[in-house]
């Protein structure tokens, strides 16, 4: 592998540098292919859209009506090409992600101008999946019992904010949600 690739909302860089991210590491993070950057362009956690890779085809599920205009409309960003040299694999628990220790050159930049419209691109051309609310792949549990764990986790770190964000956006688990922290506590 030469290259590898990493989006940024930032454009115009010239050298990433290593950041601390949710790895307590400070990391240049890179992917190898340029399709799954595009992905991470948007505002995404697991309660908009949730990313993931099905041999190795990226998909996005959306978790609530208009989530991937919510994400990813009227966002700019660059994908950044990188020299693959000391980029290491295995080093998070995310199967596609490489990470380097040292400051990278960027070899070349592609500025996205509308993520939404990349995605949508992406998608045509069948280099990733979109599952439209309400739909969800097979391995996703029907009963959003997936969510709700993750809400209760979330709240529980977050506060109020992210309680007040599952009620806007997740009105159908809001019960669930607070009878598990309730019996969190």
């Amino acid at each position: 592998m030469e290259y590898v690739y990493h989006s940024s909302k930032i454009q115009g860089l010239k050298v990433l540098e290593p950041r601390v991210s949710s790895h307590d590491k400070a990391w240049v993070y890179a992917m190898e292919k340029p399709e799954y950057c595009s992905l991470f362009l948007g505002d995404c956690n697991d309660f908009i859209n949730q990313i993931g890779f099905v041999n190795d085809v990226p998909e996005i599920v959306e978790r609530f009506k208009d989530s991937l205009l919510y994400a990813y409309e009227n966002k700019s960003g660059s994908i950044y090409t990188l020299d693959a040299t000391n980029f290491k694999k295995g080093m998070t628990t995310f199967s596609v992600e490489l990470v380097n220790e040292n400051p990278c050159d960027v070899v070349r930049e592609d500025k996205i101008q509308n993520s939404l419209e990349n995605i949508l691109k992406l998608e045509s051309e069948g280099k990733l999946i979109i599952y439209r609310y309400p739909k969800v792949p097979s391995h996703y549990p029907s009963d959003r019992s997936d969510l709700i764990r993750k809400a209760i986790i979330a709240v529980n770190k977050y506060g109020e904010p992210k309680l007040e964000f599952i009620k806007k956006y997740h009105p159908d688990i809001v019960e669930r949600v607070l009878k598990g922290l309730e019996s969190k506590e």
